[in-house]
């Protein structure tokens, strides 16, 4: 199994950002996987993943927290590219918070068993109280991930 922070560079990670809708944060993200090569055709991964949260339904978890992600050929390799918010915006989220907790999961076509391993690790990372409040403190890129990294050795000895 990946792990998930295995698959988080601190260059994708931007903090404290002042976004003020979903889709302006989607795109952020995007451009964040772009430029950890993750992501080659950030136009039609865009596309995919808006695609997903309009018609699949949200994929704000609730607790302040959302996980876009997409499947799409403009995906060069796994990675997670991540935001916080200054502020929560709506995204939809079935406890009607705000989100200001975002993490992109971008793995290339036929991918559908590693994509759904992240996905699974990640919610059951972030069900973790005590991570969540130190990553919205984090006072650095750098920091959060090794927090995630940290939370995660500890969980899951793999």
């Amino acid at each position: 199994m990946m792990k998930v922070s295995e698959l988080m560079d601190p260059k994708g990670v931007l903090l404290y950002a002042k976004i003020d809708n979903s889709a302006d944060a989607l795109g952020i993200l995007v451009e964040l996987q772009e430029g950890i090569g993750v992501i080659t055709n950030g136009n039609a991964y865009y596309n995919a993943v808006s695609q997903r949260e309009t018609f699949g339904g949200t994929t704000a978890i609730g607790g302040g927290i959302a996980l876009p992600h997409a499947s799409n050929a403009g995906v060069s390799a796994p990675g997670i590219s991540a935001l916080l918010l200054r502020r929560g915006v709506d995204w939809g989220a079935p406890d009607g918070q705000p989100v200001d907790l975002v993490f992109m999961i971008a793995v290339p076509p036929k991918s559908e068993s590693l994509h759904l391993q992240i996905l699974a690790r990640l919610v059951n990372l972030l069900g973790r109280r005590d991570l969540v409040e130190a990553l919205r403190t984090a006072s650095n890129p750098q920091r959060f991930v090794e927090l995630i990294a940290k939370t995660e050795n500890a969980c899951f000895a793999d």
